[in-house]
């Protein structure tokens, strides 16, 4: 389907990014280094350039704080036209705090998976001299003091499951997962602020100014809490165990165990973890009548009862049983009322269900198609051996970069780009699907 010029253009806009010390995921709408986009920006970046892809982990992991968390945001060059500026989140003169000016929130714990995937990929044929010194290139103690920040300073009931306490730490900022937990916060006394999103992507694309108020008052109680861990979980209005995240820690934390192993590291902290997970996944997040994972608001003690796509993502964890990873596909993947293309959509798969009320396929997490969650969700389905379903996003996701190139988003309805253009994971997402899929078919001719 894409053919070499696509592949060089895909490496181009990884390069257009690249500041020479972290990738931006766009050249102006996020012109500095975020979590989670580095983590899959350095995947793609191994399919060319396995030195640049080591350098893209160790410049993200230079930013943790000292108490292990790894922040979302953060701002190697300084201030620019981006909101929230450095100095907004107030985190200076913060003892936990980390040496890079950054923000005071984290994102879903991908890395460590994504160092694994880059490690065992046997196109990069990384020998027993080098894995002695992966301590030092990825950084293994770095990656197990935020696994343990996630398990600790943010369990807020015991179970090991951390909390989210702002929208912006799920990755899906304005989801219609978080209406109902915004919608019981009142904002009072904002601190002056002015909006920059919307200076390159159209506001109809972006999130609605009710939302944005909101995240912005939930700064300020961080703020005013000087961001003390137990004091977060204590007064943060918004407190959320999120399905998405969770289950991408859950990943890593096996993937962290594997390299442990590999280390000849101590694996009985991780171990427990993983147990304790496995113990309490089902009964807080599956909701049996529905067939459907749902998050679960701390705040108001009861399941949020959105239907968005991270509903897919314990595939990606092995945290699904058989029977409930076909009922996932049966009647949620491939219902064309929900998810599967149909008469009102052309793509898998939108990041909300097209049946529910806050459905926008334009809007941002409100219904557009992601191709990192795409890819989450085809490794899930894969994993469970649903290998045509899987086929079948990696196939849409490859029709819609060709179509309307590496664009943040993507309209379900007939595939048109929204929101910021060049955008590095999109691209670098890309190379790791074509690359898988060459693989395949390597491997299918070799049987044959």
């Amino acid at each position: 389907m894409l053919d070499d010029n696509f592949i060089a253009r895909a490496r181009a806009v990884l390069r257009l990014n690249d500041t020479g010390e972290f990738t931006k995921p766009s050249p102006r709408q996020y012109p500095h280094q975020w979590n989670w986009d580095s983590a899959f920006i350095a995947l793609g970046l191994a399919q060319f350039d396995l030195p640049r892809a080591f350098a893209e982990v160790r410049a993200l992991l230079r930013a943790q704080w000292r108490d292990g968390m790894v922040p979302h945001i953060i701002y190697p060059t300084g201030a620019s036209d981006y909101f929230p500026p450095p100095e907004f989140w107030q985190t200076e003169n913060l003892a936990r705090a980390g040496d890079i000016p950054s923000s005071a929130l984290t994102q879903p714990p991908i890395l460590s998976t994504i160092v694994r995937m880059i490690q065992n990929n046997s196109q990069f044929a990384i020998h027993n001299s080098e894995l002695r010194t992966l301590r030092a290139n990825y950084e293994f103690s770095q990656l197990l003091a935020w696994h343990r920040w996630l398990h600790t300073a943010r369990d807020a009931d015991g179970t090991g499951l951390p909390c989210l306490i702002h929208p912006w730490e799920s990755g899906m900022d304005n989801s219609p997962l978080w209406a109902d937990a915004l919608d019981r916060i009142t904002p009072e006394n904002l601190p002056p602020f002015q909006r920059r999103d919307t200076i390159h992507v159209a506001a109809d694309e972006r999130p609605r100014a009710p939302d944005y108020e909101r995240f912005v008052y939930l700064i300020d109680c961080g703020r005013r809490l000087h961001w003390e861990p137990r004091a977060l979980l204590e007064q943060m209005p918004f407190l959320v165990q999120d399905v998405l995240f969770c289950s991408i820690l859950h990943r890593a934390d096996e993937d962290l165990c594997a390299l442990a192993r590999e280390l000849g590291e101590d694996t009985r902290e991780i171990d427990g973890w993983l147990a304790r997970t496995r113990e309490i996944f089902d009964a807080r997040f599956w909701d049996d009548a529905r067939g459907l994972y749902l998050d679960y608001d701390v705040r108001a003690q009861s399941p949020i009862r959105v239907n968005a796509n991270a509903t897919f993502a314990p595939l990606f964890a092995g945290l699904a049983s058989p029977d409930q990873a076909a009922r996932l596909v049966a009647e949620h993947f491939e219902n064309p009322r929900e998810y599967a293309p149909g008469a009102d959509s052309k793509f898998y798969l939108p990041s909300v269900a097209k049946n529910e009320p806050g459905y926008a396929p334009r809007r941002y997490w409100c219904g557009p198609v992601w191709i990192q969650m795409n890819w989450i969700i085809a490794e899930g389905l894969r994993r469970y051996g649903f290998i045509k379903q899987a086929d079948a996003v990696v196939h849409d996701s490859l029709a819609l970069v060709a179509q309307n190139d590496f664009r943040e988003y993507y309209d379900p309805r007939d595939g048109s780009g929204c929101g910021a253009v060049d955008f590095s994971w999109s691209a670098a997402l890309t190379l790791e699907m074509i690359a898988s899929e060459n693989l395949a078919a390597n491997d299918a001719n070799e049987r044959a």
